[in-house]
């Protein structure tokens, strides 16, 4: 066996039959593939017919006992084409505190969480729709294969912040349901065969359990709560939803009061004054945010009803009490209801007068909108899509866990029973605190939860109170509906605040600068209707 320090060292086994073995020791990698490669051409080209033969037949007797080892192979494609697919609507409900509002923008240019990004995400993981196409997208937003292909629609657009219990989205989804057996159009309409196939597909026993599915992809936060299987032709959860309940949630008083003081204390009877104002048919651009990039000119609205509403809850009497602000109207405009929050907000504290509600929507005296700040978004929620009787028939889960639990049910039992207890922690170290820090001075700070509402602050908090008031000097103390006081500055009447340039001027500007956006939408359409007619003849090319 020759060798040689620091170099390759070869043995080819003079008692083997078969002279290619061989071993290799104090190279790297490539030099052993090189070396064996050299070496085995130099030795089989000495070898003798016979000798290959033999070597070959042992080989082929080894065969079937070498394991070959492939490589992974990649998750097979969905073929939508093979399953049939029906159009459905589904009822939502999410707690939006933790998402940037529930529509998706593709072309934002910041980072993004919406409810609808994580509906998508959850329909393309199931393969309930199929996905545009692009390589490695499959399960993530970028696989949306557009709201026109999956007939998608959305009745309520929340913003940033606020939840729905009521949303209601169409989809077109796969379907456990046979595929038919005639070309779609070459049937005009369902025979009797057709017609005895679908009365014989049982709609909750047969088809895929959609909620499920769904609530087992999406976030905690987010629900599947219902599915209707027979929406009316060319059904638009957007157009065709004739009413949408809103309910703005807040405590009386708003903030933590004090004896000397009733700041944060509302008059809930002047804010359901001004509230009954808004009902009717209005003109809205003073209680929005104005955006020309929308080029909107019509700012009319409808309101059905507006009332202020005290919440029946089981806590004691002493505690502060819960209102809401209920209100339905077919539409509504970009952040119309945190401003008509925000109005009874100042109206309810006394700083405005329920009329004000009515000179706002009178835009022969103020067509200009007066710069206000609105409510918090955390306390709103769209709590019902309303549409035609009869339209929508809703199915909902069955319980599906041990002893027939339902699945959501357990969901948001869960997330109540953490929030309440927290709320009864935060309860009990509120009445701590406002008795000078010493549970035993009361036996009742034990058991019950803290008395806000009746004003009992001790001394030591009143002057902390007041001190830091003092120390804001004129600031005024606004509410207007988060959970801590807005400190301002002197309170300007508003009416007596700057305004707004007129809406036509808005409009004006921007088209100028950006150009008309129903064009741009046009030119944008064009431009990609062009790529994937590109991308189609590319892909036929290919094939061919």
């Amino acid at each position: 066996m020759p060798t040689s320090r620091g170099a390759t060292s070869l043995w080819l086994s003079s008692t083997s039959t078969h002279p290619l073995r061989f071993r290799l020791f104090g190279t790297s990698i490539p030099q052993l593939r090189l070396t064996m490669e050299q070496t085995g051409e130099k030795i089989y080209s000495s070898w003798s017919q016979k000798d290959l033969i033999a070597r070959i037949l042992e080989l082929e007797g080894k065969k079937d006992k070498i394991k070959i080892i492939h490589p992974k192979n990649s998750k097979r494609k969905f073929d939508p084409s093979l399953y049939s697919t029906r159009h459905i609507a589904l009822r939502i409900a999410y707690l939006g505190g933790n998402y940037t509002g529930f529509e998706y923008h593709p072309n934002s240019p910041n980072p993004t969480d919406t409810i609808e990004e994580q509906i998508f995400r959850a329909l393309l993981k199931a393969r309930l729709v199929p996905s545009n196409g692009v390589e490695g997208e499959e399960e993530t937003v970028l696989g949306w294969p557009g709201d026109e292909v999956a007939e998608y629609s959305k009745c309520g657009r929340t913003d940033t912040g606020v939840s729905a219990f009521g949303q209601v989205i169409g989809v077109r989804v796969r379907s456990n349901r046979p595929r038919p057996k005639k070309p779609a159009d070459e049937v005009a309409e369902e025979d009797d065969e057709g017609e005895r196939e679908r009365a014989e597909f049982d709609d909750e026993k047969d088809e895929l359990p959609y909620l499920q599915i769904l609530n087992r992809l999406l976030p905690k936060d987010i629900r599947a709560l219902a599915w209707c299987p027979h929406p009316p032709p060319a059904f638009s959860a957007r157009f065709n939803c004739q009413q949408r309940h809103y309910r703005y949630f807040f405590t009386n008083p708003a903030i933590a009061p004090s004896p000397n003081s009733t700041v944060g204390s509302l008059d809930i009877d002047k804010m359901r004054e001004a509230a009954r104002l808004y009902i009717g048919d209005h003109d809205f651009r003073n209680f929005c945010k104005l955006d020309a990039s929308k080029q909107i000119t019509r700012f009319d609205r409808i309101i059905h009803h507006a009332d202020i509403v005290e919440l029946r809850q089981s806590s004691p009497s002493n505690s502060p009490k819960v209102y809401y602000f209920e209100l339905h109207g077919s539409a509504f405009l970009w952040h119309q209801v945190r401003h008509m929050v925000a109005i009874l907000f100042l109206i309810a504290q006394g700083l405005e007068p329920p009329s004000l509600v009515t000179e706002m929507l009178d835009i022969s005296k103020n067509p200009r909108k007066p710069m206000y700040e609105m409510a918090d978004d955390r306390a709103l929620v769209l709590w019902d899509c309303v549409f035609p009787d009869g339209m929508l028939q809703w199915l909902y889960p069955r319980g599906t866990r041990l002893e027939g639990r339902n699945e959501v049910l357990d969901d948001v039992w869960s997330r109540w029973h953490k929030s309440k207890i927290d709320e009864i922690l935060t309860s009990g170290l509120m009445k701590i605190v406002s008795a000078n820090g010493d549970p035993a001075s009361n036996s009742g700070l034990q058991c019950t939860p803290a008395m806000l509402g009746s004003g009992e602050f001790s001394i030591t908090t009143q002057e902390m109170g007041v001190a830091k008031r003092k120390a804001k000097g004129k600031s005024q103390i606004l509410v207007l509906g988060g959970p801590e006081p807005l400190f301002r500055g002197t309170y300007i009447p508003i009416l007596e605040r700057k305004r707004m340039e007129d809406i036509e001027v808005l409009n004006a500007r921007y088209v100028e600068k950006k150009g008309d956006w129903q064009e741009n939408r046009k030119k944008r359409q064009a431009k990609r209707k062009a790529a994937d007619i590109s991308e189609e003849i590319m892909q036929t090319s290919v094939s061919l």
